[in-house]
């Protein structure tokens, strides 16, 4: 995929990234020089954008939609990905189904990046961009409630959680990101597996194959449409964003020492193998807490809000383009 005497520029397609210039501790804002260079030498129409602050990444990209960009690409972590994916929907409705929406990795977690199997240096990043596959991708849609208790609507690309797994994402997001994604959710997962208490849940799930309810005290749900979440986990080898569906992954209670000593299976794609664990992979997901206790739903490494929440599928809603080298699409069959 890449020649080593140089790589042609994409002459057909223009692009606009959008910056997160706060993400991977500053990184990114750094290295816009960097990523202007990058760009010219790949595509022959391109701007880049820079970031406001909280939510203005949703503003640039419904503009760049409107404007009829062919490719929106978001330059950051999953936070970026999961504003810039906001902005291209109304909604559950696409705003422009020809746009394309590509990720430049350069945030704490890029669990998206890793699902669309982007690689981290930007110059390969953005041949992916200019050359790699395009694919209609599932995305999630969650109806939540908002840190005042409103009603709040979001789209989700890659992940949802709640429980320790919320607990995890709020210890990284308030602490420093200075030694990285991996390192980061790895202190913070230690902590909240030994200091997190359990709240007692409901949690009710459904597609045209079957559906079921959960009750119980909870360690953590994740109800993801990507591969990967929380800074390199990964559940499953079994997940995809092409099914038209959702995986659900019910973690129960359990003594911290336990919980500890299964923590690493959950990076290497072995919950299955976790006693009492359920899996699940329906086209809604329903949840609320029991017991009254708020608790925040975490989608793509944000929390917007809190429970009660319903989390459903949007199938093949997005174009998206990655860097596989062979199609990822799962056969329904």
């Amino acid at each position: 995929m890449i020649d080593p005497h140089g790589r042609l520029r994409n002459k057909s397609e223009s692009i606009r990234c959008i910056v997160n210039p706060a993400a991977g501790a500053g990184r990114a804002g750094a290295g816009v020089s960097r990523l202007k260079r990058a760009l010219d030498r790949t595509f022959e129409q391109w701007d880049v954008v820079l970031t406001e602050g909280q939510g203005h990444a949703s503003v640039l990209a419904t503009e760049a939609v409107e404007e009829g960009l062919d490719i929106v690409a978001a330059v950051g972590g999953d936070g970026t990905c999961h504003e810039v994916v906001n902005g291209m929907f109304d909604g559950k409705v696409n705003r422009s189904r020809r746009t394309v929406f590509s990720v430049i990795p350069w945030g704490t977690g890029s669990d998206l990046a890793r699902t669309l199997e982007i690689p981290t240096r930007v110059e390969d990043a953005l041949w992916i961009a200019s050359t790699g596959m395009t694919l209609l991708a599932d995305v999630g849609y969650a109806t939540l409630l908002d840190r005042d208790g409103g009603d709040l609507s979001r789209c989700f690309i890659n992940s949802a959680s709640f429980g320790a797994s919320g607990d995890v994402v709020q210890r990284v997001n308030s602490g420093s990101k200075r030694f990285g994604g991996r390192a980061s959710f790895l202190k913070a997962t230690l902590s909240s597996l030994v200091n997190y208490r359990p709240v007692d849940v409901s949690i009710k799930w459904g597609s045209e194959a079957n559906s079921g309810e959960w009750q119980g005290e909870l360690l953590s749900g994740f109800v993801l449409n990507g591969g990967w979440c929380g800074g390199g986990m990964r559940l499953t080898k079994m997940t995809s964003m092409f099914d038209g569906n959702l995986d659900l992954f019910v973690l129960p209670s359990m003594p911290a020492v336990s919980s500890i000593m299964n923590s690493w299976k959950l990076f290497g794609a072995r919950i299955g193998t976790v006693k009492g664990v359920e899996q699940h992979h329906p086209e809604w997901v329903e949840v609320a807490s029991n017991s009254g206790e708020s608790m925040l739903l975490e989608l793509d490494g944000e929390q917007p809000g809190t429970l009660p929440a319903k989390l459903e599928i949007l199938p093949g809603a997005l174009q998206v383009r990655g860097g596989w080298l062979r199609s990822p699409v799962h056969s329904l069959q």
